[in-house]
């Protein structure tokens, strides 16, 4: 009662001093009440945060009297300045800084909303990595098609791609040399009965060169892929598991190739 009575004494010392316009002493004064503002009733509370922001705003402190402005609306959303013996540049700013916060408030419900609604899958993924001999394969078979699936003990698999490898490679340096020279045969050919002739010689090279050369890189490609895909001894893992905010059930999956 002792506690409440000073503190009304000293709510009505404030309002004499903000009347006198003793703007900066009404702050100080403001500010040794809140230091106990947990024994100060509600009401009071406003009454020092509102005599605090007219002061803060008379002097021309706008962020300060902002903070004291929204503090009262932390205490009540409704409360609203006397239009009779309040200046109207106050309350228009007041009421501006109100505007704003119930702005702030409904965004907040917005984003609560959607935490809410929403389920939520983060990006919880792991993909095991290949093992040490997975990757020495790989290797070779970049080097040469079937030398990783024999090294894996792909016996069988890894000889016919190494066969199919060294013939295709074979043949396409045969037929990039055969071109060229009869290319040059062509090109320096001068008898007219001889050049369609060695012009059909080249056109034939020139072909299997080329279907060589296309033969090589489909094995090369069928050969990485096999390995890394379809060889028994290794498998790509993809684990992920999926928290779901409501009710935090989880969902486990995995693929193998």
């Amino acid at each position: 009662m002792i506690f409440a009575q000073e503190n009304q004494n000293s709510i009505t010392s404030l309002k004499n001093q903000l009347e006198s316009f003793q703007y900066n002493q009404v702050i100080i004064n403001a500010n040794e009440l809140l230091e106990h503002k947990g024994k100060i009733t509600d009401e009071n509370l406003i009454e020092i945060y509102k005599l605090k922001g007219i002061a803060q705003y008379s002097l021309q402190d706008e962020m300060g009297a902002k903070e004291s402005f929204l503090n009262i609306l932390k205490i009540d959303t409704a409360f609203s300045f006397d239009s009779i013996s309040t200046s109207p540049k106050i309350i228009s700013f007041f009421d501006q800084v109100k505007n704003d916060y119930f702005q702030i408030l409904e965004s907040e419900k917005q984003i609560i909303k959607t935490k809410t609604d929403t389920v939520y899958i983060p990006k919880l993924i792991h993909i095991e990595e290949p093992s040490a001999d997975l990757k020495q394969a790989a290797i070779r078979s970049v080097i040469f098609p079937g030398w990783g699936h024999l090294y894996l003990g792909e016996g069988l698999k890894g000889t016919i791609l190494t066969s199919l490898c060294a013939l295709t490679l074979g043949s396409s340096i045969y037929f990039i040399i055969n071109s060229n020279k009869k290319e040059r045969l062509y090109l320096d050919e001068i008898d007219p009965t001889l050049i369609q002739q060695r012009y059909n010689e080249y056109n034939s090279s020139y072909k299997m060169k080329n279907i060589s050369l296309i033969s090589l890189a489909a094995v090369w490609l069928y050969s990485q892929i096999d390995l890394l895909f379809f060889t028994g001894k290794n498998q790509l893992s993809i684990s992920s598991f999926q928290p779901f905010n409501t009710n935090q059930a989880q969902l486990n999956f995995k693929i193998k190739f």
